[in-house]
């Protein structure tokens, strides 16, 4: 999928900027033909299909150039960026890119070190490939493989804070899901966002073929901080501004101005309705809420047009395609206002934990994933978040 979708986005968007990290622009063009030539690169490795490809890459666009080409020759891609390398260990990488000062040394692992690019700072430029000589070959990548809605194509992690990271694995059909939720036939449709997050997490890894088909220009950090959101929000007029709540928190305590937004959206984490509140009191625009765990692939979301409180007391209603369902500890569903474990079913769901024996107890005989998350389902039918239950699915 990433492959045509890539190539697509190249004939129709061309000059538009992909990734914009500081001063320097990637095209849609020049992923499509840089991750060719990784791609290339990679098969003449001996990188072949369903072999794992980890990107211990810092954020920006080598990642993403690396990621797609991983994808167009059918490996997996697990994206640990440059602070949560000790996951490596739950791998079987075939090939692991990273740059210098990130992995201590190894021995029986193929490890590809990229110079780190130069920024000079003097305007805006476009990307310069040099970083990625060792790893190119100026060839097309092997031909197209027969579609396979069962062939993992991402690993992304846990965040960790009910236990240790684990590795979920997506493949094309949960792509495709999640694809069709948040594009549809459109083309050409995104506005460009500010990233929140680290690149290998859910909300970029596998919201890849959305950002391609829509055209989105994504803005990246190195490192997440206020004064970098707040310059790049206002020099680049974005609309949407994205963060976890403690995140949204920090903006706001700033106190800067955001003459250009259009809509908040907080994901992440339960908000309080304290900042809900004060986020849509200080920019004068609607606030969203969103929730997911990494398992489910998608969730649920207040909209724009709701009602304001919906934001402030719950974590909306089921997005088009997903289920929700609360339960008690022997798995029967309880009725409205009942409090019990909430469960998620979608064709976005994950394929599986990888190197990992416990899927069972997170999957339902129905298949709707466990979350560890507890709550309650309203008369309007909006979730309500009151806390986590023991047994966590590890988001």
């Amino acid at each position: 999928m990433l492959r045509l979708l890539a190539g697509a986005a190249a004939r129709r968007f061309g000059a538009r900027a992909a990734v914009v990290t500081g001063c320097t622009s990637l095209t849609f063009a020049d992923l499509d033909r840089l991750s060719d030539e990784v791609a290339a690169g990679l098969a003449h490795r001996g990188i072949r299909i369903g072999d794992i490809v980890v990107l211990a890459l810092p954020d920006g666009p080598e990642f993403v150039i690396c990621h797609v080409a991983a994808a167009k020759i059918g490996a997996v891609a697990a994206g640990l960026g440059t602070e949560r390398v000790g996951l490596l260990d739950t791998l079987d990488p075939a090939i692991v890119i990273t740059v210098p000062g990130v992995l201590p040394p190894m021995s029986g692992l193929d490890v590809v070190t990229l110079p780190v690019g130069h920024d000079d700072g003097g305007g805006r430029h476009d990307y310069d490939p040099a970083p990625l000589t060792g790893l190119r070959r100026a060839e097309p990548p092997p031909p197209p493989f027969p579609p396979d809605p069962g062939r993992p194509v991402v690993i992304t992690f846990t965040s960790g804070r009910t236990g240790p990271p684990k590795g979920v694995l997506f493949g094309e059909r949960q792509l495709e899901a999640i694809r069709v939720h948040g594009a549809g036939t459109r083309w050409g449709t995104g506005e460009a966002r500010l990233v929140p997050h680290p690149l290998g997490r859910l909300g970029f890894a596998t919201r890849l073929p959305v950002f391609l088909q829509t055209g989105r220009t994504c803005h990246v950090l190195p490192s997440w901080s206020v004064d970098g959101v707040m310059r790049v929000m206002r020099e680049h007029a974005i609309g949407v501004l994205q963060g976890t709540p403690d995140q949204l928190a920090g903006i706001l305590a700033c106190d800067g101005d955001l003459p250009g937004l259009t809509l908040v959206l907080s994901s992440g984490a339960p908000a309080p309705p304290e900042l809900i509140s004060a986020l849509r009191s200080r920019y004068g625009v609607p606030v969203c809420n969103r929730y997911i765990c990494t398992e489910a692939g998608l969730g649920l979301g207040t909209r724009p047009d709701d009602p304001p409180e919906d934001a402030e007391v719950s974590v909306g209603r089921p997005r088009a395609g997903v289920d929700v369902s609360v339960r008690d500890e022997q798995g029967r569903v309880l009725p409205p206002e009942e409090p019990g474990e909430v469960l998620l079913r979608s064709e976005a769901v994950m394929s599986g934990y990888v190197g990992n024996s416990i899927d069972q107890a997170v999957f339902a005989k129905d298949g709707f994933v466990r979350t560890g998350d507890r709550g309650y389902i309203d008369h309007t039918g909006r979730l309500h978040l009151v806390g986590r239950v023991l047994r966590a699915a590890g988001s």
